[in-house]
């Protein structure tokens, strides 16, 4: 954690949760400049050569790279957190407060090491907020906002083949011919998209996507016919 302390100063990210297993780790980052591949790749070298030297062994110690999927909302980023912290509950039967290797102990107790907890607990209320929403109902309270944290990536891959499709990036969708740049609006949204989330993504208003998409509710007029 040390080195992923150094790293993420380093690249200016700040780390929201963390839980170190057996064979993986879960992180969630702050990554405002982009430069999560950087950091995670210099973690990587740095505990990769701690190992070998201390342990005498050579080459990869980490297997494949990492995978990581973007959060998109506040939902999103709480079920991720829970999720992220009741990993030992599900590959061990160890709760989360028993579990020392993770950031659980910063956010229950307010005490900050490695993570930036002010973020979630503000959402939650502080501490105890924080530790009533992590008992709420065991599993069953995070998992419906965690599918759509899980389900991120599938939207990125979606996004990913439209563009291709259509011969174009997000950020030049708005440059598009009118016919075209509402093809690219209404396969997003029609994939599942919502429209706030193509608005972030394009950075074309939302009433453009909403009449591209055919989702423009009709307008009421306080005129009286005459």
């Amino acid at each position: 954690m040390e080195a992923a302390r150094s790293s993420f100063m380093h690249s200016g990210i700040s780390l929201i949760a963390w839980c170190l297993m057996g064979n993986h780790v879960h992180l969630i980052i702050d990554d405002p400049h982009g430069r999560m591949s950087e950091a995670i790749h210099r973690i990587s070298s740095s505990y990769a050569s701690y190992f070998n030297r201390t342990f005498g062994h050579t080459g990869h110690v980490f297997e494949g790279r990492f995978g990581s999927v973007a959060i998109r909302d506040e939902g999103q980023l709480l079920a991720a957190v829970r999720y992220v912290h009741d990993n030992p509950l599900k590959g061990m039967g160890i709760s989360p407060d028993r579990y020392p290797w993770s950031s659980y102990s910063e956010y229950a107790s307010g005490a900050s090491t490695y993570t930036d907890i002010d973020g979630v607990l503000g959402m939650l209320g502080g501490t105890q907020g924080f530790i009533a929403f992590s008992e709420r109902g065991d599993m069953e309270a995070y998992r419906p906002a965690f599918r759509r944290y899980a389900d991120a990536d599938e939207r990125e891959r979606l996004a990913h083949d439209i563009f291709e499709r259509f011969g174009c990036a997000a950020a030049n969708v708005k440059e598009l011919p009118k016919v075209t740049r509402d093809q690219v609006l209404k396969a997003l949204c029609d994939g599942g998209m919502s429209v706030k989330h193509v608005q972030r993504l394009t950075g074309i208003g939302e009433w453009a996507i909403r009449k591209a998409a055919g989702r423009v509710k009709p307008r009421s007029s306080d005129r009286t016919p005459r």
